[in-house]
């Protein structure tokens, strides 16, 4: 009797496919793209596994081999592909070949993709994935946990998070991805599982016993689906920026010196009137106003803040700052360890900058995202980005093209090494796209007034 061609393939796989295999050894971005999407036309199902192996081998190969923006083409564009299969056979297979993938890039894809589907637990998925061995696939777990509501998902977290905290280990790229995304990939992982607690508990603690000690006290009193994560809480970390905790641990200031910085804002009415009471021996009314009012100046608030925020760095981060106008000139162009000695160095270079110029962000960002050691972005800045400057209170006429341009950028960047972005942003600046950028990348935006 005949076996069933089904039974067969079943028996045997199909093996790796050599069209797709010399499109990525060509680095030809366009044929991957064609031969992944023909593949999913042709095996349906079965091409999973023979796709998820392909995102592994692309993202091995070397920088200067593969742009980042297109790795992010081929990335994207496998998901689309593979998401338009049944939902009930991607839930059948995904875990199927999470448990075979080798490399961490194709297990991070596949969760990826486990969202795309309604029919896909991705939940449980991240609960069997918080554990693995990559810090890479355990950040996108501990993500996904953070957004489930699920009060299971408390216990997996902090065992994670203790998992990745304080340890020395030496660390060594991991099979599948190139070597600067496993640079300080343990702090990205253990920043993620504790993101992700705050998010179900809304409370901001920055260690794993203290959650667990926490949780243990009140289990009964938590509801992750009652979480307000915009409600103000008290900073556990003893360090903010106008009044936004740091939880980072690599972090890269980024501060707007242009000349839009010196522009003063309105102080609240409360602020007026207390000036008016303050006054003393020899002081007038006018003259405290003209000290608050010179107080309210966007690069003075801007040097105030971030240099009350270095010295509370203590010594266990490291960081560096990145001021920006015309041109970018950092206070170092790589993390340094946050020492006595260093923070005192940074606070005398922050207090010493002038704003003037025009706002190249694009240019600011790409210098802190090429550390391959970051994990955690501030930016505070007052306007567009733009090249070109601006005329009267009319938008650069280049601002909206490196809007689009920095979040696609970014975005191809930082896909797979999830550095979170926190924005900042006086009057003026351009909240919407300050909004997206902090969205995308785990991130929060604060509106300064």
């Amino acid at each position: 009797m005949l076996i069933p061609i089904l039974f067969i393939i079943l028996l045997f796989p199909i093996p790796a496919d050599h069209a797709l295999d010399k499109a990525i050894g060509g680095h030809n971005t366009q044929a991957v793209i064609a031969r992944c999407q023909q593949l999913v036309s042709d095996q349906q199902i079965r091409s999973l596994t023979t796709i998820a192996d392909a995102i592994g081998a692309v993202e091995a190969t070397p920088d200067e081999k593969w742009h980042p923006v297109d790795r992010y083409r081929v990335f994207t564009a496998a998901l689309r592909a593979l998401a338009s299969l049944p939902g009930k056979k991607l839930a059948v297979e995904i875990p199927k070949a999470l448990r075979k993938g080798k490399a961490w890039p194709s297990r991070v894809f596949l969760l990826e993709l486990s969202l795309q589907s309604e029919s896909v637990d991705s939940v449980q998925l991240a609960l069997k994935s918080i554990d693995d061995k990559a810090p890479q696939v355990a950040r996108v777990a501990a993500r996904i946990l953070g957004r489930s509501q699920d009060i299971l998902a408390l216990e997996p977290l902090i065992s994670a998070m203790l998992r990745w905290e304080g340890s020395r280990t030496q660390e060594k790229a991991a099979r599948g991805g190139r070597e600067e995304l496993s640079k300080r990939a343990r702090d990205r992982a253990w920043l993620a599982c504790r993101d992700a607690l705050h998010r179900l508990t809304g409370l901001s603690l920055h260690g794993a016993i203290p959650y667990k000690n926490w949780i243990s006290a009140h289990r009964d009193e938590i509801d992750p689906s009652q979480v307000d994560l915009d409600k103000i809480v008290k900073k556990s970390t003893g360090v903010g920026l106008f009044g936004l905790e740091l939880t980072g641990k690599n972090i890269a200031f980024i501060l707007d010196i242009s000349g839009s910085m010196l522009a003063t804002d309105p102080p609240t009415e409360e602020a007026i009137e207390a000036a008016r009471r303050s006054t003393g021996v020899g002081d007038t009314v006018d003259q405290k106003l003209t000290e608050l009012m010179e107080g309210r100046r966007r690069i003075i608030r801007a040097r105030s803040q971030l240099c009350q925020a270095i010295e509370g760095l203590g010594d266990e981060r490291r960081f560096t700052v990145i001021p920006f106008s015309s041109n970018v000139n950092p206070w170092s162009d790589v993390l340094l360890e946050s020492s006595r000695k260093n923070r005192k160095s940074a606070i005398q270079f922050v207090q010493s900058l002038k704003a003037s110029g025009i706002t190249v962000t694009d240019e600011a960002l790409a210098m802190a995202l090429s550390d391959a050691t970051l994990d955690t972005i501030y930016l505070i800045t007052d306007g567009a980005p733009t090249h070109m400057g601006s005329q009267g209170n009319q938008l650069p006429v280049d601002a909206k093209a490196l809007m689009k341009r920095i979040l696609e950028e970014t975005r191809a960047l930082n896909h797979l090494r999830g550095i979170r972005i926190f924005t900042l942003g006086f009057i003026d600046a351009e909240e919407q796209f300050l909004k997206k950028l902090a969205e995308e990348n785990s991130g929060k935006y604060v509106r300064i007034r």
